[in-house]
């Protein structure tokens, strides 16, 4: 994810230079802005929030570790989770699992300014299987994974598949909602670029549940960066995180499953 985020900022910039022939921008004013990584899962573990800071356009484009940063994350009626620093710009709670239903509130402080949101977990969804679907283009037959469950009818829900291939994550977003398929049973196959799924792969498939504002956060950033189409929006888009932050604060469910490829 955190790749995505980087790749957002600078084509987000580079988009602001292509609306006509020419354009003067002074890329040297550039302001540093804030990225806030952050999530609390329904997994019993210690939670994991990434702060960086980007760094003026006429320099390498990158992102740089905050460091030294007060975050807290208070659970509405319930605790507060301070999170200690545990390598540049990574911090992290004592080991904590987030409660469907629950609201949480985010503060960070970064040399004097407070960014903040709030976020609602919802209730869990799970995977039934996984399975393998060949698919072919233009002569070409691949195979992708195909997730399996059933979505619940009571419910808006919106979905963030992550997944690894032997171990390695692929930084891109698959996201999902339920606004034309509420209440049915989903087969829905994931289509993955790189690398390609081979017999003997291992493929892990971390299912989440997430909430509306992010469902609308991820898919913009597929759009932006051509995850999910072409760039349709030179703005970078609506996040929770007050303050100018860049980023997301996400509270959503985890339901992992290992599937090997035959």
């Amino acid at each position: 994810m955190r790749n995505n985020i980087f790749i957002l900022v600078f084509l987000s910039i580079l988009a602001l230079t292509s609306c006509e022939e020419v354009i003067e921008i002074d890329t040297k004013e550039q302001e540093p802005a804030v990225v806030i990584e952050a999530a609390i899962t329904d997994r019993t573990e210690r939670q994991t929030i990434y702060l960086s800071q980007t760094v003026p356009f006429n320099q390498s484009f990158q992102t740089v570790p905050i460091r030294n940063a007060t975050v807290r994350v208070t659970e509405t009626g319930g605790p507060t989770l301070t999170f200690t620093e545990d390598q540049p710009g990574v911090y992290r709670s004592i080991i904590f699992k987030g409660g469907y239903g629950k609201t949480y509130n985010l503060s960070v402080t970064v040399n004097g300014k407070t960014y903040t949101a709030t976020s609602k977990m919802p209730n869990k969804v799970t995977l039934d299987s996984l399975s393998v679907s060949e698919v072919t283009f233009f002569g070409e037959t691949r195979k992708y994974v195909k997730v399996h469950y059933q979505d619940p009818a009571q419910e808006v829900n919106a979905y963030n598949y992550v997944i690894s291939i032997n171990s390695k994550k692929i930084n891109n977003f698959y996201v999902d909602s339920d606004r034309f398929n509420n209440g049915n049973y989903i087969e829905n196959t994931i289509f993955t670029d790189d690398p390609e799924i081979v017999s003997g792969d291992e493929i892990m498939i971390d299912f989440q549940n997430i909430t509306p504002e992010i469902y609308r956060y991820f898919f913009a950033i597929t759009q932006i960066g051509g995850n999910g189409g072409p760039p349709v929006s030179p703005a970078n888009p609506d996040t929770n995180l007050s303050n100018g932050a860049l980023g997301y604060f996400s509270t959503h469910t985890s339901d992992k499953i290992v599937f090997r490829v035959r």
